[in-house]
């Protein structure tokens, strides 16, 4: 091979290896580029979960409080069956008392 066609060969090759390299850096670009689409989506997915967490958070500590008035509620609604039964006993033991009464003094 003369030097003319060893020099060609060297340019050729030099041609290839720089679009060779050319190519990896586009690679490389585009995978980083996409590297950085999902890193953004990962950050956006978990903003989102702590959103919910604080969200469901929020809920929980309004269903305790609906909760304990619920509880309240069913407690002062016993109370108040209670007395009205108690009220109601009083009444049916002074009608019978008056009865008997009655029957005594005739």
């Amino acid at each position: 091979m003369s030097d003319r066609d060893l020099v060609q060969e060297l340019k050729s090759n030099i041609v290839d290896l720089t679009q060779d390299r050319d190519d990896a850096l586009a690679k490389v670009k585009s995978k980083e580029a996409r590297l950085k689409q999902v890193m953004i989506k990962l950050e956006h997915a978990t903003q989102d979960v702590k959103h919910t967490g604080h969200k469901i958070e929020e809920q929980n500590k309004e269903m305790a409080k609906v909760k304990a008035k619920l509880e309240t509620k069913e407690r002062l609604l016993k109370e108040a069956l209670e007395r009205i039964k108690s009220l109601s006993d009083d009444s049916t033991e002074k009608s019978d008392t008056d009865t008997k009464n009655q029957d005594v003094d005739q």
